[in-house]
């Protein structure tokens, strides 16, 4: 199977390389606010894209590939901090974009297409704050075996 850790970096990765994300959320003075879900820093600055690895299930049955495929459920969070959703939107459409139809690949995997399994609406969670989720699958490859 592959590691967690390294899926999660792959996709953090491929978001950054995405030029039209990266350069809207530096005109926000929020480049490097993609990050892990679980990312612990000093100060949460927004707005802000966060990654968060589902469970990796194994595909293939008892076969050889069992332990080698797997199909990866991950969550991708949008956070925006202004007066109505419509940023956090914009957001997570960003986001999609990077994502729907791309390949990952990352240490020792590679992947199919990423396919989305819905983007929800922006929902408030606090005063000012959005949130907008965005669901997705992949399915990885081993590549070292």
């Amino acid at each position: 199977m592959i590691a967690n850790n390294d899926f999660q970096a792959a996709v953090v990765s491929k978001l950054k390389a995405n030029t039209a994300l990266v350069n809207w959320l530096t005109a926000r003075s929020a480049g490097n606010e993609v990050r892990e879900a679980s990312w612990q820093g000093a100060e949460f600055v927004f707005p802000a894209v966060r990654v968060q690895v589902g469970t990796q299930i194994p595909i293939g049955g008892d076969g050889v590939c069992h332990l080698t495929n797997t199909e990866i459920p991950f969550t991708m969070y949008s956070f925006t901090e202004t007066d109505s959703s419509l940023e956090a939107n914009a957001l997570a459409d960003l986001v999609n974009d990077a994502l729907v139809g791309n390949r990952i690949s990352g240490n020792g995997f590679g992947s199919l297409s990423i396919d989305s399994d819905g983007l929800t609406g922006a929902t408030r969670t606090g005063e000012r704050l959005w949130r907008a989720i965005g669901l997705y699958r992949v399915y990885v490859y081993e590549t070292n075996t």
